[in-house]
């Protein structure tokens, strides 16, 4: 017998039942890489998923029936965990922007792309407020599965913004009530009243008082009194 110079030699020199074990064994032998291919896909994607969730970012997974199926200890701590079973997301942690457009998931679900909008968790001055950011969770055919959910919390950046809104409207506030005199004020050298935009002689505590929210009250300097009443103070 010859020595077999290819494969295709020693496969037509061989008996179908031996040739059928070789191509099984290969077969399995094959299917076996795969699964453990895929095995340690998943096992990757696990534990990439469990290294989002060991953050101390509030994060939630809602599926397409905004379900709530998997967040971690951070998120429960803020929203309680109610009920056994299924938790509609909109039940869990109702906001203004629940069953509109203007929802996150919503928003992620019909766009499959990033959202992100501002939330609030209750209504008082203790109020929590946070940016939520909406990414589509996608499986290997990039379709969408569920959509990640994370809270930042923004609350004492919100009363930064409040205290300094509610400032700039104390100052506009103030500036609208304050007159101000500018320019040139044609004053006479001698009586010292002023003449205004009309032409007319004023009193200087008039014209003052019309373009300002000055006020006087009346008194007399030394120089003045020594003037007018000179006896008083031969007397004294």
């Amino acid at each position: 017998m010859y020595p077999h110079n290819s494969f295709f030699d020693a496969a037509f020199d061989t008996s179908v039942h031996e040739l059928y074990i070789r191509v099984s064994f290969w077969l399995i032998i094959t299917l076996l890489f795969l699964v453990v291919v895929k095995n340690r896909i998943i096992n990757d994607q696990n534990s990439q998923i469990e290294n989002i969730f060991n953050n101390v970012i509030p994060i939630c997974i809602t599926n397409l029936d905004y379900e709530i199926v998997k967040a971690n200890n951070p998120y429960w701590a803020i929203w309680e965990r109610t009920g056994e079973g299924p938790i509609k997301c909109y039940d869990h942690r109702p906001g203004n922007a629940c069953h509109t457009e203007n929802c996150a998931l919503t928003q992620t679900m019909n766009a499959v792309k990033k959202f992100a909008c501002e939330s609030k968790k209750g209504s008082d001055e203790k109020a929590h407020h946070y940016i939520v950011t909406a990414t589509p969770m996608l499986d290997s055919k990039k379709r969408m599965t569920g959509i990640i959910e994370s809270f930042q919390d923004i609350t004492e950046r919100k009363k930064l913004e409040d205290e300094k809104a509610k400032l700039i409207e104390q100052l506009q506030s103030s500036l609208e009530k304050v007159k101000l005199l500018s320019g040139l004020i044609p004053i006479c050298a001698s009586c010292k009243k002023i003449r205004d935009d009309k032409g007319y002689w004023n009193q200087i505590e008039s014209y003052i008082r019309n373009h300002s929210e000055a006020e006087f009250s009346h008194g007399i300097c030394p120089e003045c009194a020594h003037k007018l009443y000179p006896d008083l103070f031969k007397r004294k």
